[in-house]
């Protein structure tokens, strides 16, 4: 029974509640100077289509998850922003939808910054194309992010020309940011190289920590992105924290791979690496303590020792934290490899100072795969002997051993095994969010990441484009 001393305060709390849900409001703007106040739950704003330069757009506001604040353009890739236009997001659950960035950038750092202060906040359907200085030199980035519990997904990231890794997460201390970055699509970079054509260092596509904050924990996941023709250097993903999930991307024709370069026990699986005989294309390289590496998918890879298809790396004695620690405790199980030039390059490193084989680690239940064409390909180079290693139970059909002698029980052959295949390459459309059905061709126009499906278009959160 309710008596009048419950229901007044019960009454009050109501109150207060459609107080706060009346106090919601969607707001009609046309610069940076309309949007950047402090905005509260529940409010939309919503950008006026059109080019526009020079905006410096700072979102701000405390949301919450049945009311974030919301930052959208009038339709998806309506707001095209040029000049030295960036995009700062602080606060909590704050969301901006749909704009672009393109053309000749004029500013100084980033492009869009999620601040320390930034929770639970996202960026969704946008897209940044091109958007390089003229000179070439000039470090910046793309999308930087820090905070807590943040994500970027459903964006188009294409055509980055300038130094620089394309989206960091910035690690802070006594903060374990668990972001998300998912089906996103990353695409079309060529490196900037030295004097003897090597690429430079620090042109990845994303970069997870730093060599300072590498023993942090990240526990960031990253998952459903496809990457394609993404060449700025060997480090296509440089993995620089600890903790990470690394699931269900696609990687095509990247002259590179995912390495695990600092930070320990981070996951790698379900991912599909298509080099298509491109040259330099890589798969995953292992330094550190406690990484598993698992059911991933290596086709037509065009390289061998740091860019094989696994690659596990001799660490330094007394590693500093920018140099190499020994490999120990991991273990690499369930890949498939087809047609791959080196399928492991085992206690590799290309200089005589790291000394420290890998420990402890296991490598077993993997499948290699070489058609009539490829018999040539190696299944295990050993680059130097050491350490512990236990292989049981790997599979393969054809190919040939670099000072590595297995055992009937490390590898067994099948010389009637059919051509293993990927389970799906369609990892950047989510069909169970966005499309039900896998007749549908994805593609760059006006620099969105389309989908068609039946001559319809649809944005990557599935917005119809007319």
């Amino acid at each position: 029974m309710f008596t009048r001393s419950t229901i007044r305060p019960m009454l009050l709390v109501l109150l207060l509640m459609a107080a706060g849900q009346g106090a919601a409001r969607t707001v009609n703007v046309s610069s940076a100077a309309a949007v950047n106040k402090t905005w509260s739950a529940g409010d939309t704003i919503v950008f006026a289509g059109g080019s526009y330069t020079n905006q410096a757009l700072s979102l701000q506001g405390t949301g919450t998850a049945a009311q974030p604040i919301v930052l959208r353009a009038a339709a998806a890739g309506a707001v095209s922003l040029g000049g030295s236009s960036t995009l700062t997001i602080k606060g909590t659950y704050i969301e901006v939808q749909g704009f672009r960035f393109s053309g000749t950038y004029t500013g100084k750092s980033h492009v869009v910054q999620f601040e320390s202060s930034a929770t639970n906040c996202r960026l969704t359907d946008c897209t940044i194309e091109s958007y390089n200085p003229t000179d070439a030199t000039k470090d910046n980035k793309w999308v930087s992010i820090k905070g807590k519990q943040n994500r970027v997904d459903h964006c188009s990231f294409a055509g980055k020309a300038n130094m620089g890794t394309l989206l960091v997460v910035w690690l802070e201390q006594n903060i374990v940011p668990k972001h998300r970055i998912d089906h996103n699509y990353f695409g079309y970079r060529d490196p900037n190289t030295d004097k003897e054509g090597k690429a430079l260092n620090g042109q990845e596509i994303i970069r997870i920590g730093d060599s300072s904050t590498s023993m942090q924990e990240a526990a960031c996941v990253i998952e459903n992105n496809e990457f394609e023709n993404c060449d700025g250097e060997i480090e296509t993903i440089s993995n620089k924290s600890c903790g990470n999930i690394y699931r269900n991307n696609t990687f095509r024709t990247c002259a590179g791979s995912l390495t695990l370069r600092h930070g320990n026990h981070c996951t790698v699986e379900g991912n599909i690496f298509l080099g298509n005989g491109k040259s330099a294309t890589g798969g995953v390289r292992i330094i550190g303590e406690g990484h598993t590496v698992t059911n991933n998918y290596f086709q037509d890879l065009n390289s061998n020792n740091y860019r094989a298809g696994i690659c596990i790396v001799r660490g330094k004695e007394n590693s500093a934290l920018s140099e190499y620690f020994q490999v120990k405790n991991a273990v690499v199980s369930g890949n498939t490899f087809v047609n791959c030039k080196e399928a492991f390059c085992i206690n590799y490193h290309s200089s005589d100072e790291c000394t420290m084989p890998p420990l402890n680690t296991r490598i077993e239940n993997n499948i290699v795969y070489n058609d009539a064409s490829n018999t040539g390909n190696r299944i295990v180079t050993l680059a130097q002997a050491g350490g512990s290693v236990t292989w049981n139970a790997n599979t393969y059909n054809a190919g040939k051993w670099k000072d590595y002698s297995p055992s009937a029980t490390d590898w067994i052959r099948d010389k009637n095994m059919d051509k293993p295949e990927p389970a799906t390459t369609d990892t950047a459309t989510d069909r169970t969010e966005i499309i039900s059905v896998s007749c549908a061709r994805k593609f760059i126009r006006n620099g969105l990441f389309l989908i068609e499906i039946d001559g319809n278009y649809f944005t990557l959160t599935g917005q119809p484009v007319y």
